[in-house]
């Protein structure tokens, strides 16, 4: 290149290591400026030189050099021996680019490179050098090599396929695809996605699918940054017909693991959703294509994880399917320490014991929602149908591994804490001893059943066996019997499954005095460590809740006894003055009557307003005598709940004989000019009425229910029907 490329050799020959510069564009001449001086030798140069590299193809950049640019492809660098590169500092961008590079010459430096504050966001490759030697520099690693270029930048150069394969639009990816068939593999995302993982994501199901047909077998098993093939995306998605087209051009990918170790199987079931039947179709697709090769999804904690992921999913009937093929997975135990029969003891509302389903509301399902309660019941015998195929595959085990596979785990303990009744009988059908068996926190069924408040499960103990009381003669290390455990108050939960305080005080009462009735005379004055009798852990367990329903029920009877006070003030004035007045002549024998006390109307309005009168009297009686109660903690097992509904249901009534009452008066008034503004006024006056007592009735049917309704203590309709 001349003298001048001569001169300038020999200036560096001994001090650059390396020149690279980032941000260049393949293809990009370069161009360097150097001291216009080129009789400085090493010894004589600056502590810094500096160099600007630039695009010599960018028009708005100007190289100020006063001597001519010189190409750093054609330059010969030879390796120094000391150097310190550092603060460079370089982002890919799409527009011009140049960077600027500092070196610092010492002498003291050893002999390498020290390479600081570097931030750099491209990738380079290596580039052979004209040189004797070669300088082998890349973003990790310095040795000696030649200036690095960038590869290119997918991501940029396939954003119009990105945006085609997220919109679905195949007309403008297949016209991509013509140009640069290696687009259809390439990775065009930061995660490392294909065209295919980015519509399969999007759910656009044919642009995936004419993209699977036009690919090699191979490409299909390509893996995004997580380690996901586009099955595994297409499988979350639902796409069923874009992965059988998949699975069928490569078997293989039903088998390929992610960065999680879950297949495409695992990956389907975790998405899915019971309102969502394409997710439930894939997952019964891929549980057919799925092979059972090791390594294995349907066997270790693989597939443990398998059937409790598809529990948890509310996929009752593809577990089922599962355990049939796979009676192994019965016993299985997910990452967790979980077991299937425990994520089942985990959902009551999959079984008729924990749903809100009632006999009332099957005799008006026609008029309802048919579908929703016959998915509900299917539900319901799909979940029972799975605990019994896993029950009876528990059952081929030892007496001794059945035993230790219940108390090591918390399946009893789970199913007693939710109410699951079916889960316990079945498991009690597998192994009777099971009744007897200390669970791992050292309690069993009936003592879980009392503490967690669960009346179903407390009624089948109590049904199984008849000499129930040998149960109850348990004491923890604290003392402590089955009736201690009653007065402890109950968890928030079933505490609130009753509406009010004081159904709640009713409910807790109840509880106790039936574990009492089951305990032995000789155990109820039994004390504890702390020297309290069951009785005395009862008192002082529920003292905040009995304030709470003490107040609850003044409030209720002060409401309700100022609304029976103004009605009694109301019939009672209405009483004396009849509608139209009394006869008002000293000499006749009628001097008094009503006048239109002929009137079927007016016998109407005499006879509502005096049941009007006595039923508001019998409210306010009532209600006052609940103002006036001692409060004891027995009283809110009958005695206040009997006074409520007498004052309740008395207020209702007196409220409904008033409004016939004022329908006849108005009947009496302007029946006979205007017929119809008697029954519009009457209507109209019932609004606000009906609207009191709707608020109010729904406390009457409780109150009523938990008094008088059926007994949640019901031991010979929970008998169990033993199986042979």
């Amino acid at each position: 290149m001349g003298a001048t490329t001569s001169t300038l050799e020999n200036d560096i020959e001994s001090a650059v290591t390396e020149m690279f510069e980032s941000n260049l564009y393949t293809g990009g001449s370069l161009s360097i400026s150097s001291e216009k001086s080129t009789e400085r030798r090493l010894n004589q140069a600056p502590a810094e030189t500096y160099m600007n590299v630039i695009n010599s193809r960018d028009p708005h950049i100007q190289n100020t050099n006063s001597d001519p640019s010189y190409d750093i492809e054609s330059l010969t660098i030879l390796p120094p021996s000391r150097i310190q590169h550092y603060n460079i500092i370089g982002n890919y961008n799409s527009g011009t680019v140049y960077n600027y590079i500092s070196i610092n010459i010492t002498s003291s430096m050893p002999v390498g490179i020290n390479h600081n504050n570097r931030e750099n966001y491209a990738e380079w490759e290596y580039v052979k050098s004209s040189s004797s030697e070669e300088v082998n520099l890349s973003i990790h690693d310095y040795s000696y090599g030649k200036l690095p270029t960038f590869k290119k930048d997918l991501i940029k150069e396939y954003q119009l396929l990105y945006k085609a394969a997220l919109k679905g639009d195949w007309v403008r990816a297949k016209r991509i695809l013509q140009v640069d068939p290696g687009a259809m593999t390439a990775k065009i995302t930061v995660n490392q996605e294909t065209a295919l993982h980015i519509a399969a994501a999007a759910g656009h199901s044919t642009f995936a699918e004419k993209l699977v047909r036009l690919m090699p077998s191979d490409a299909l098993e390509s893996k995004k940054g997580d380690g996901e093939t586009a099955l595994h995306v297409v499988a979350s998605a639902g796409l069923t017909r874009v992965a059988k087209v998949m699975v069928n051009k490569s078997p293989n990918l039903t088998q390929i693991r992610d960065n999680g170790e879950r297949v495409p199987l695992i990956t389907a079931v975790c998405s899915a959703n019971l309102s969502d039947e394409r997710i439930k179709e894939m997952v019964k697709y891929l549980c057919s294509v799925t092979r059972d090769e090791e390594p294995s999804p349907y066997s270790g904690v693989s597939g443990g994880g398998l059937i409790c992921l598809t529990i948890d999913s509310g996929l009752y009937d593809i577990a089922l399917y599962l355990i049939q093929n796979f009676p192994n997975l019965a016993t299985e135990k997910n990452e967790d320490g979980y077991c299937a029969l425990e994520m089942m003891a985990q959902h009551p509302s999959a079984f008729p014991s924990g749903s809100k389903l009632t006999s009332w509301h099957c005799l008006i399902s026609p008029f309802l929602d048919v579908k929703r309660v016959v998915k509900e019941k299917l539900m319901h015998k799909q979940a029972s149908a799975l605990v019994k195929c896993m029950c009876t595959q528990i059952s081929l085990m030892s007496s001794t591994e059945i035993l230790r596979k219940f108390k090591d785990s918390s399946i009893l303990e789970t199913a007693t804490r939710f109410g699951v009744v079916e889960l316990v009988v079945e498991s009690v059908q597998t192994f009777p001893d099971l009744l007897s068996l200390e669970l791992n926190n050292n309690r069993t069924i009936l003592e879980e059943a009392i503490i967690y408040r669960q009346e179903k499960i407390f009624n089948l103990i109590c049904g199984i066996n008849g000499n129930v009381k040998k149960f109850a003669c348990f004491s923890d290390e604290s003392n402590n019997t089955i009736l201690h455990l009653a007065a402890k108050l109950a968890h928030s939960n079933r505490l609130h499954s009753v509406s009010s305080a004081p159904l709640q005080m009713q409910r807790e009462l109840q509880w106790f005095k039936e574990v009492e009735n089951i305990t032995f005379q000789r155990h109820r004055q039994k004390k504890n460590n702390d020297g309290m009798t069951g009785r005395d852990l009862f008192t002082e367990q529920h003292k905040e809740l009995m304030e709470k329903a003490e107040k609850c029920m003044k409030d209720t009877a002060n409401t309700c006894m100022v609304v029976a006070t103004l009605i009694t003030t109301i019939v009672f004035s209405a009483a004396l003055k009849v509608p139209g007045g009394t006869v008002n002549d000293t000499d006749s024998n009628g001097n008094g009557t009503p006048i239109f006390l002929s009137y079927n109307s007016f016998m109407v309005f005499a006879v509502a307003d005096a049941f009007a009168l006595f039923f508001s009297i019998t409210s306010v009686l009532m209600f006052f005598s609940i103002l006036t109660s001692r409060y004891a903690e027995d009283d809110f097992l009958y005695s206040l709940p009997n006074k409520m509904i007498i004052g309740l249901s008395t207020l209702f009534l007196s409220i409904a004989t008033t409004i016939v009452a004022f329908g006849a008066a108005l009947s009496i008034v302007l029946g006979r000019r205007w017929t119809w503004v008697p029954v519009f006024i009457t209507l109209v006056a019932c609004v606000p009425v009906i609207l009191f007592s709707y608020l109010q009735f729904q406390l009457f049917i409780e109150v009523v229910h938990s008094t008088y309704g059926p007994r949640i203590f019901r031991r010979q309709s929970q008998r169990m029907q033993w199986t042979y």
